[in-house]
């Protein structure tokens, strides 16, 4: 995955300390979330259900954007 594919989503209150990208595609939701700026992140995959809302299926703490991507390929893989 590339950061290109995700749209930023920013707080109005601390829009450079809270933030988080977000990519839906078909029934699964990735987001990379951080309210310290970019110290740490949280890299989670959301998978919507059949009453339509999203559920947490993983989630895991990263130091960069470029490791939570990584983590979503390696997630990814496990799906096929």
């Amino acid at each position: 995955m590339k950061l290109s594919e995700f749209k930023l989503i920013k707080n109005r209150q601390r829009p450079d300390f809270c933030y988080s990208y977000e990519k839906k595609s078909c029934n699964k939701k990735y987001t990379i979330f951080t309210m310290n700026g970019g110290v740490p992140y949280l890299a989670s995959i959301e998978e919507m259900r059949i009453d339509g809302r999203y559920y947490t299926e993983f989630s895991k703490t990263c130091k960069t954007v470029e490791e939570c991507l990584e983590v979503f390929e390696k997630e990814s893989e496990g799906d096929r």
